[in-house]
């Protein structure tokens, strides 16, 4: 049965992806909601079959921005890079000494692994966030591997940018778990890392939450903190909470 590309969906039917969801429907402080077919956060999108990429053209995402690194590209290459339809960029969202963190370095709880991220000594954060800017009038999809670390920290400082409250932006994290099942089949997928590091427990991203709020006071602080431009700021929180519906025709 085809589906209509032009609703709204919580979680895409896309049976290639297991967490592919929105991040509209959101209310947000400014007394509007996150606009629909604006951000979609998704896992590894590598098994997408041509009928998917009809659907998600249909659904209006004309940027992708995938958080990968270049080895995991290589063997889970993402068949949206070869469309003409979308933008693909690649602005891989870790380092090596993130790397070595989560695979040799067990003391290290989620949380901190989380602030590793969000404090990287290089441009990333202002890189996707340009690139964010940049991109066409649209649904922007950003993806990782499993779709919750890297995924999840950007998907928390977009909702925080456009207002959204804490718990509406620890619930969106929470999901992730629920939705990878090819995880929960396996006893661990992933050799030896610890099983914490499989879910999405709330006390991970609200350990990231509370220390962006304690250090910076707020994401819009963050961001300038790490050269996103002011003016860059505005307009991805425009596009994220402006008025009308965004859906491609």
């Amino acid at each position: 049965m085809m589906k209509n590309a032009k609703l709204n969906w919580v979680r895409l039917p896309i049976n290639s992806l297991e967490n592919c969801r929105e991040l509209g429907g959101y209310s947000t402080e400014y007394g509007q909601q996150t606009t629909w077919h604006s951000f979609l956060r998704s896992s590894d999108m590598s098994k997408l079959t041509r009928e998917d990429i009809v659907f998600l053209k249909e659904y209006g995402v004309r940027t992708v921005i995938d958080l990968r690194g270049e080895d995991e590209i290589e063997t889970h290459k993402n068949p949206l890079a070869e469309e003409d339809f979308c933008e693909y960029h690649n602005i891989p969202f870790i380092t090596e000494r993130v790397s070595d963190i989560t695979l040799s370095s067990y003391e290290v709880s989620m949380g901190d692994f989380y602030i590793d991220l969000l404090e990287q000594k290089n441009d990333q954060v202002k890189r996707i966030f340009d690139a964010i800017d940049q991109a066409e009038e649209g649904c922007i999809v950003f993806h990782c591997a499993a779709g919750k670390d890297r995924t999840g920290i950007l998907a928390m400082l977009l909702l925080g940018l456009a207002g959204v409250e804490k718990k509406d932006i620890v619930s969106n994290y929470e999901v992730t778990y629920t939705n990878l099942e090819s995880i929960q089949q396996i006893e661990n997928p992933y050799g030896n890392i610890p099983n914490e590091y499989m879910y999405s427990n709330r006390d991970y991203i609200l350990r990231a939450y509370k220390y962006i709020l304690h250090t910076y006071q707020s994401v819009d602080q963050f961001l300038m903190a790490k050269g996103v431009g002011q003016d860059v700021i505005d307009r991805v929180k425009g596009r994220f909470i402006g008025l009308g519906e965004t859906v491609a025709s």
